[in-house]
């Protein structure tokens, strides 16, 4: 059951689903954000505490390679951002360096990734445009691997919900994937047509280079020589 209202700040058209009723103060996501005190911080976007107070510089250094060039004056035009290429390169580290850079000027955004979405859903299912709605208002949305999210209905039409409405309004997405596009366009993707055909439609980056995460993993590994018969040493964390 969806209940229409009308948010008496902004006048705009709202709903609420599964039979409630709006807010008691008949405020919207976008009214009661823009009605927070000024100061928005990483954490408050949702930033993971690894990904936060990354810089461009900091990311050059770790990657060994220049910020992209496609993204040196990109503040959100055009809104969308596709980031792809193999895990470690660095995605989500772009991604999260852009919001943070908007956050810095003192707007809003959120971060968030497919697994944490899908799981917030599952827990607050009742309640689940709680979950969705700041998603569809925020000025800027990083979408960290929202594939890999829970591979049921529920889910995938959340992420229609919030890719429409995000594109229909014009906000800022930044979204990353390990999934290429010729893949995604493949007839069993995980992506629907309307869903592709809109995250694909701005700036696409594919991030390529090593594995830096197991890179530095590998370290740690005796070298050639050192393993047992049973395979590699035992190591203790």
């Amino acid at each position: 059951m969806v209940t229409p209202w009308i948010c008496k700040y902004c006048g705009e058209e709202q709903v609420s689903f599964g039979g409630r009723l709006p807010p008691e103060e008949a405020m919207c996501h976008e009214c009661r954000d823009a009605r927070r005190p000024p100061s928005f911080t990483e954490v408050d976007a949702g930033i993971p505490e690894r990904y936060r107070n990354l810089t461009r510089a900091g990311w050059e250094a770790r990657f060994q390679r220049t910020w992209p060039t496609c993204l040196e004056s990109w503040t959100g035009d055009p809104h969308w951002v596709a980031l792809w290429g193999p895990t470690g390169t660095g995605k989500t580290a772009i991604a999260t360096i852009l919001l943070a850079e908007h956050l810095r000027t003192g707007s809003r955004g959120r971060w968030i990734s497919g697994p944490e979405l899908s799981r917030r859903i599952q827990l607050n299912f009742a309640n689940v445009e709680d979950v969705i709605a700041p998603l569809l208002v925020t000025p800027l949305l990083v979408l960290d691997e929202p594939l890999t999210g829970a591979s049921a209905d529920w889910y995938t039409e959340r992420v229609v919900l919030i890719t429409r409405s995000r594109d229909d309004r014009g906000l800022p997405t930044v979204l990353t994937s390990q999934i290429l596009p010729e893949l995604l366009t493949a007839p069993t993707a995980l992506a629907s047509p309307p869903m592709l055909s809109r995250w694909l439609s701005g700036i696409r980056l594919y991030v390529e280079g090593d594995d830096i995460r197991l890179k530095k993993a590998l370290l740690g590994f005796p070298r050639q020589g050192t393993a047992t018969a049973r395979g590699f040493k035992k190591s203790v964390c």
